[in-house]
């Protein structure tokens, strides 16, 4: 999720009563609720340093549970209070921290990229693939959720009602409980999804592997991958009534034979750290001077994506099957494979 989102919903949580718990719980919450998005600078490190370190070190369980202990150490220790107010206690602090934290982590892990929750301990990703990066919906239910109980508010004082310091807000409540709502309903779609390519056939062959993606702001329209005996499927799953889901259209890409070249390259450990990243991985290899270049990519995401989630190892062998170079690059910075 973007971090225009995760600072919302960091606000909805304070309007919703965790402003109580101590002083400048809003900025406590938005920053901590926004800090393992820290790891985002990996980008400007290259495709390398952004696939070892982003979603990874602030957004494993070990590194988060750090990073709420620092940032609730600089708040209570530099933290703003009004004059002569006493100290804020650590123990409230530390808790907005892990909640801002927990709360980061669980909206990342409904996404489709991923997060490494066990690192560094577990090269594991775990991805629900319930929510695309930026949800509008989302958005719009913390806007009016945010909004309307603050113009109600402005009337009441206009009429001269007494302002109620520190109440919670029904409207931020009123989010949070549409906010679930409409995650579980879209986990409800997303199982649909998975069953209507399950119960197919593409060209011919059967099914082994099928995973649904959120593909756009509707959640009546979701990506479909199906992995079969030789291919791999893409295909678009309408949920909409009168919608028709077609098998036929599905866009076929064919597995590589078993080359020599190619098991070679999967020895490599950077080709062990991307299959364990990628969900539908596809290899294709060309023959170079001196040698064999292969190049791994995850066609979850569209070839032309210009997501930084994107991306492909590249593994370049010599005549002797001799691993001479390993990197990760940017999908659409390389040539993809041949579909």
């Amino acid at each position: 999720m973007d971090p225009v989102t995760h600072a919302l919903v960091s606000a909805t949580l304070d309007r919703a009563g965790l402003r109580r718990v101590t002083p400048n719980a809003m900025l406590v919450l938005v920053v901590s609720g926004t800090a393992a998005d820290l790891d985002l600078l990996s980008y400007f490190g290259g495709a390398s340093g952004y696939f070892h370190y982003h979603f990874a070190v602030l957004h494993s369980i070990l590194g988060s549970a750090i990073l709420a202990i620092a940032l609730a150490i600089a708040f209570r220790a530099f933290g703003p209070r009004a004059a002569q107010a006493a100290q804020p206690r650590f123990g409230p602090i530390l808790l907005l921290c892990a909640i801002g934290m927990a709360v980061h982590l669980l909206f990342d892990c409904l996404g489709a990229d991923g997060v490494q929750l066990f690192w560094p301990f577990r090269e594991r990703w775990v991805a629900l693939d319930l929510l695309p990066q930026i949800d509008p919906w989302i958005f719009a239910i913390i806007i009016v959720g945010l909004l309307l109980p603050a113009l109600f508010r402005l009337v009441s004082e206009e009429i001269g009602e007494r302002k109620k310091k520190k109440a919670i807000s029904k409207g931020a409540v009123a989010a949070l409980v549409l906010i679930a709502l409409y995650v579980g309903g879209r986990g409800v779609l997303h199982q649909r999804a998975v069953q209507t390519l399950l119960a197919h056939d593409y060209h011919g062959a059967a099914p082994l592997v099928a995973e649904a993606f959120p593909d756009s702001a509707s959640p009546f329209l979701w990506r479909g991958m199906v992995e079969t005996a030789n291919t791999i499927e893409q295909v678009s799953v309408p949920l909409g009534s009168g919608d028709e889901f077609r098998a036929d259209s599905s866009l076929t890409s064919y597995k590589p034979e078993n080359s020599p070249a190619l098991v070679a390259a999967r020895h490599a450990l950077l080709a062990k750290q991307f299959l364990a990243y990628a969900r539908f991985p596809f290899a294709d290899t060309q023959t170079i001077p001196n040698g064999s270049l292969v190049t791994i990519r995850d066609l979850r995401f569209p070839q032309d994506s210009d997501s930084p989630g994107n991306i492909c190892a590249v593994i370049e062998l010599d005549e002797e099957l001799h691993i001479r170079s390993e990197e990760i690059d940017y999908a659409g910075q390389t040539r993809g494979p041949k579909e």
